[in-house]
This record gives C-alpha cells, sequence and structure tokens, in this order.
C-alpha cells in the first residue's frame, strides 16, 4: 500500500487495477474518494462476462457509488451472459453495443466500417520503441499527456 499510495499522490491519468484492489485503496484513504468523483472520465470492466466469476461482484457494486453520472463506462467482453447483462444495467446508462464477428462467418457486415483494428508486428524488445514513435509522430489522437500509471500487483505484469 505504500507504494500505491506514493503513485497515487495525485489523481492518476491511467489505474489499473482488480476492483478488490481499487475498493481497499479507497477505504483505506489510499485513493480519495473525492478525486474519483471530480476527475474519473472513463472506466473499463475488460472480461466483462467472467468479472463476477472471479468474486468481484459485491466490490464493483460498491465501487459503483463512487462513479460520476458523466463517467463513460466500456464493458469488454468475449460473450454474452447474464453477467454482463447485470453488469450493463449497473454501469451503463444509455448502451451502445458493438458486436465484431468472426472473420468469414458471414456478418462481417455487422461490423461498422469506422471500426478499424492496426497492428505491427514486432519483437517484443521493440514494442515500447514503436508505440514511442506513433506518439511522437502524432499517428493517433491525444487527448492529454499521462501524469502517472499505476499497474496493481495483483496483475501479470504482462
Amino acid at each position: 500500500m505504500a507504494s500505491t499510495a506514493t503513485a497515487l499522490s495525485g489523481p492518476p491519468y491511467i489505474f489499473v487495477s482488480t476492483p478488490a484492489c481499487v475498493q481497499r485503496c479507497l477505504s483505506s484513504g489510499v485513493l480519495q474518494a473525492k478525486s474519483v468523483h471530480d476527475y474519473l472520465s472513463i472506466i473499463i470492466l475488460d472480461k466483462a462476462d467472467l468479472i463476477f466469476t472471479y468474486g468481484y461482484e459485491k466490490n464493483l457494486k460498491d465501487l459503483k457509488t463512487h462513479i460520476p453520472k458523466r463517467c463513460q463506462c466500456l464493458l469488454m467482453a468475449a460473450t454474452s451472459s447474464d453477467d454482463v447483462e447485470s453488469l450493463k444495467k449497473l454501469y451503463l446508462h444509455n448502451p451502445y453495443i458493438l458486436t465484431l464477428a468472426e472473420v468469414g462467418d458471414g456478418k462481417d457486415e455487422i461490423v461498422p466500417k469506422n471500426v478499424q483494428q492496426f497492428w505491427i508486428q514486432c519483437s517484443y524488445r521493440d514494442k515500447l520503441l514503436y508505440i514511442l514513435a506513433i506518439l511522437k509522430l502524432d499517428l493517433v489522437q491525444k487527448k492529454f499527456g499521462i501524469k502517472s500509471a499505476v499497474l496493481n500487483a495483483e496483475l501479470p505484469v504482462n
């Protein structure tokens, strides 16, 4: 918690964590509820189809009280399930659902034309160099600089 407290001395732009760790940080005062309410603009819940299975249902319900109404929420799930529907009702106000089909299954037309994905195949060692070049050359739209990024120790480094 001490290193997390140091990293969170000001409101971070990016905070990567499990719901349980966010709850611990809020309850211990390491992360201020007012900062979350004042500064949080986007929350991404990855593995939305499995997150309740991992035991985070209570944490997510408790965390919801700290999320401002103006906050944009993205749910990422590989499959649709009752858990995704529960999270959708809990966190989303006016959802837009984007369903991506497998390539070649005859349903490619449901993917909007403005959805694009670009990738570069490179070695693990060169990954950060490519990211730096993309950012420095303004190849992606930047909204703000990254003040700090926190990677939760419970998450895998890679």
